[in-house]
């Protein structure tokens, strides 16, 4: 089986899911324009408050509206970093259960599928053609997205409000773990919608079970580096388990890409056992 041999059951599978793709890709771009207009924005109120005269760190009378103002509105740009790190936190769960329903579930549910079936299309071509219209759609823009997040997060440091890496909505958005997170929920979503066939009850499994994933390796995440021995130098680290307030357990930030390899590693290889199970299952129930 060739991408040539996919081209018709994917151009079906895009056009009946189109607005879901446009909307996608819109929200995408709001929020990849919204982040450097949000840096921008911090900049000039930096400029602007330099040229005033004020400082921060040194209020004197007559400056007292100036630094409240530019200091509210950095943590408001800081706030809108977190929310939109949110939301890519929670892409693999609205991907699990876009495939486990609307794009599998439903069609076995409602019979649709054998059509596809009667016109030449085998069924693994068609699982196939399921798998590729959201893995393009992910690999052509989530990845361009982290890029992007990851370098407006480094221009935030020397900032009031920087935006640190260790926390947990930014860790998975400025590192390959959110395309992992993503690929992960597809194939989950997939084998969901496959076993049982269901719009509803197999959304609702996806979710459940990339949830409970998501929060076991949330929790494991320390773990998969070792970590160094305190105190922590430059002030800042992903303390793992404080033992007093002199020595602490903790990962500075030279730890941030293996760590984002090793749980990258995890998400794909489950991912690819649950893409195995869903054509070994598909090829025992269809044939």
């Amino acid at each position: 089986m060739t991408l040539f041999d996919l081209r018709g059951p994917v151009r079906v599978t895009a056009g009946l899911h189109r607005r879901v793709l446009w909307g996608a890709l819109a929200v995408v771009l709001i929020a990849a324009i919204a982040l450097p207009a949000g840096r921008w924005y911090v900049r000039s109120l930096a400029e602007d408050l330099a040229a005033s005269g004020c400082e921060v760190e040194n209020t004197v009378r007559g400056c007292g509206i100036q630094v409240r103002g530019f200091l509210s509105r950095s943590l408001y740009v800081n706030k809108m970093f977190f929310f939109i790190a949110l939301a890519v936190n929670a892409l693999p769960l609205l991907l699990g259960a876009f495939v486990a329903g609307p794009l599998i579930g439903r069609e076995l549910e409602s019979g649709t599928y054998r059509f596809q079936w009667t016109q030449s299309v085998s069924p693994a071509r068609w699982l196939a053609a399921k798998f590729v219209v959201p893995i393009a759609a992910v690999l052509l823009v989530l990845p361009a997205f982290v890029v992007l997040a990851a370098w407006i997060r480094r221009g935030t440091l020397d900032i009031w409000y920087p935006i640190q890496w260790y926390d947990i909505p930014v860790y998975a958005t400025i590192g390959p773990v959110a395309v992992g997170y993503a690929l992960f929920g597809i194939a989950v979503g997939a084998l969901a919608g496959l076993l049982i066939g269901r719009t509803l009850p197999a959304m609702a499994a996806a979710l459940a079970v990339i949830g409970a994933v998501m929060a076991a390796l949330v929790m494991l995440r320390p773990r998969f580096w070792s970590a160094a021995d305190g105190p922590a130098r430059g002030g800042y680290g992903w303390d793992v388990s404080g033992l007093d307030t002199t020595r602490l357990r903790f990962h500075p930030e030279s730890h941030f890409w293996p760590l984002q390899l090793v749980e990258t590693g995890i998400l794909l290889a489950l991912a690819v056992v649950a893409t195995l199970a869903t054509f070994v299952f598909l090829r025992r129930r269809h044939g």
